[in-house]
Formats: structure tokens, sequence, C-alpha cells
């Protein structure tokens, strides 16, 4: 079985490969592979102009020139899927959702894919296991985590940060000072240390569930 993700940013694809690794790990019976294409951003989707004047470097604006050019390659494969995960951030999930098959239809994407949002961010995933927190980050103040909404439309990344990250949000703001490539580097670093540790199943994110079932019942049909 083989697997082409698409990613919105590099903290999403160290998750990502962290789970297909324990993925893999758990089918050892299957001969699993995949790739991450990572992107800079989520950006947004475009009507206007061809799919070479919308490239940016983002997913939604690159996302119809990929999907097209990765279903032509996946197609002639047995048993491959073209996977695209992002951050619902604050819009609509199922209007997310009708939006981006528009996307698959209008560029006549023939091979089997599927859409796995994040809600509302990427964090989410990992805030929905307590025991990989604390075993990636010993020191954690888990009692933060009362105040996240698993799933909600809240500060996720933020509420991560007052968790784990040394004396809490406040602190890496003002480490940042501005600059997003600091936090950048702290989402990386808690993608890879608390991945690591990310119990495949039993995670408290809903977004995460779909996206682990997406996986598996592609394994097993």
């Amino acid at each position: 079985m083989y697997f082409q993700f698409l990613i919105e940013d590099q903290s999403t694809s160290i998750l990502v490969n962290h789970v297909m690794e324990k993925v893999r790990n758990q089918h050892i019976e299957d001969c699993i592979e995949w790739n991450v294409k990572a992107f800079g951003g989520i950006g947004h989707l475009q009507k206007k102009g061809n799919v070479l004047q919308r490239k940016t470097g983002k997913l939604l604006n690159d996302l119809p020139l990929y999907m097209k050019a990765f279903s032509k390659v996946l197609q002639s494969m047995e048993n491959a899927t073209l996977v695209i995960v992002l951050d619902n951030d604050k819009r609509d999930t199922e209007q997310f959702k009708r939006e981006l098959e528009q996307v698959a239809l209008a560029n006549l994407v023939l091979c089997d894919y599927t859409f796995c949002i994040a809600v509302k961010e990427m964090e989410a995933w990992l805030l929905g296991d307590v025991e990989a927190i604390k075993a990636a980050y010993p020191n954690a103040r888990i009692q933060f985590i009362k105040r996240y909404e698993q799933d909600g439309i809240c500060d996720t990344w933020q509420a991560l940060a007052e968790i784990v990250y040394p004396k809490g949000l406040s602190n890496l703001r003002k480490k940042a000072d501005g600059n997003y490539k600091e936090i950048a580097k702290a989402k990386c670093e808690w993608a890879d240390k608390i991945g690591q540790c990310l119990n495949l199943h039993e995670n408290a994110s809903p977004s995460y569930q779909y996206f682990i079932g997406e996986i598996e019942k592609r394994l097993s049909a």
C-alpha cells in the first residue's frame, strides 16, 4: 500500500511520519510505503488564473496542480491513495470539505484520495493524547489541559505551549518577539517529541480518529 501525503507545514509532516512509522510497525505483514510533500503554509483556494499562475508554495493555492499531477501517477499504481492533511483554522469543517471536494471534481482527480482536516489545527492531535505529552515532557503542566476543549475552535497551539513550553506561552511569545520562525520551531519539536510517544488509536481528538480511520480503512480493504 502506498500513501502520498500533501501536508501544509513541516510540523504536521513530522507528526504524520511518526504516525505512519507506527502504522507500519503494526502492519508488518503489509508492504506500506509513503511519501510526504510539505508546503510552506495553508494559503487560500483561488479561482482566478490557471493552476501554474496560482502556484505559491502554499497548500491550498497549489492544490489543483498537485492533485491533478499525483492523480495521473497514482492511477497507474495498485493500492495507492492521496491523503491531503490540513488545518481547519476557523472554517466551518463541512463547508471546507465541500470546497475541497470541488477542487478534486474540477480537476478530474480519478485516483483514490481523502481529505483529513485537523480541527482546529495539528496540535489538537497532540493534545488528544495526555499520556504521550507526559512521556515526552515529564515536567509538563498537565493541569492546564482542563482549559482546552478537544477539537474546539480555540487557541490550540497556544494551549499546548502553556502545557509544555518552559515557563509557558508568555515565555514563547517573548522569545519569538513577533518572529513566527521561533513558534514554528517549537511546533516542530512538539510534533517530534510527542509524536514519538503517541498512541496510535487511543486519542481524544475526533479529527485524529478520522485521520487514522482513513488510513486503517485502506489497509484493511
